[in-house]
């Protein structure tokens, strides 16, 4: 609202209609009203919602596997397991362009934790709609169990989403996990992890995910 010092004709400060009053040196001046522009977002702060967009729907397409491998480590944290998917992975998702997005599938990381891991082999693709990998089961290692689950997870990127195997026992030293059909001809990438037996020295304690490669699904 404006305010009128001596009168309707006589200069006035603030705002009436589409232009704005103030005083200048001592001498009324009108300029026309601009409306505030903090909402107008500059392109590093569109870049940085296209970058959190990607990562909120990667973080969606994880799920199966950060429900489950990200389980304690946000329990810890107090969060949810997809919000710590997005803070651990942030660093892998660069926007570069408003149609320009990379992401570093090879860093991602899906399941957080202290116990030994198994060591998985490159994924294999002989098998229609099935990625297999074999693994050695590290059971040398201090903490690890022959009972511990296993499970690799596949991810396609062009469905947005991925298949979670079922968890096999880390002494079996190989996993399958059966893909949708419509992802044939289509690349996947393809992670794993271990979860501690019930009645191992650490049950329930998660390995660092590993990523184990990618590939074509025939």
């Amino acid at each position: 609202m404006a305010t009128v010092n001596c009168g309707i004709l006589d200069g006035f400060i603030g705002k009436v209609g589409t232009v704005v009053g103030s005083f200048w040196k001592g001498t009324p001046v009108m300029r026309a009203y601009t409306r505030n522009r903090h909402d107008v977002k500059s392109e590093r702060q569109l870049l940085e919602r296209l970058r959190f967009k990607t990562l909120s729907e990667l973080s969606s397409g994880f799920l199966d596997a950060s429900i489950i491998g990200l389980r304690r480590a946000a329990a810890a944290r107090h969060i949810t397991e997809s919000n710590l998917f997005i803070a651990q992975n942030f660093g892998m998702v660069v926007a570069s362009g408003l149609d320009s997005v990379d992401i570093d599938f090879t860093g991602l990381t899906v399941a957080k934790g202290s116990l030994p891991g198994v060591h998985f082999n490159s994924p294999l693709f002989d098998t229609p709609q099935q990625v297999d990998v074999n693994f050695d089961t590290n059971l040398e290692c201090k903490g690890a169990h022959a009972d511990d689950e296993v499970y690799i997870f596949v991810y396609s990127p062009d469905a947005k989403y991925g298949v979670l195997s079922a968890a096999v026992k880390r002494n079996d030293g190989s996993v399958s996990v059966k893909v949708p059909s419509h992802w044939n001809g289509t690349k996947v990438q393809v992670y794993g992890f271990a979860v501690g037996a019930e009645l191992s020295e650490r049950p329930g304690e998660t390995s660092m995910s590993s990523y184990i490669g990618s590939g074509t699904i025939g």
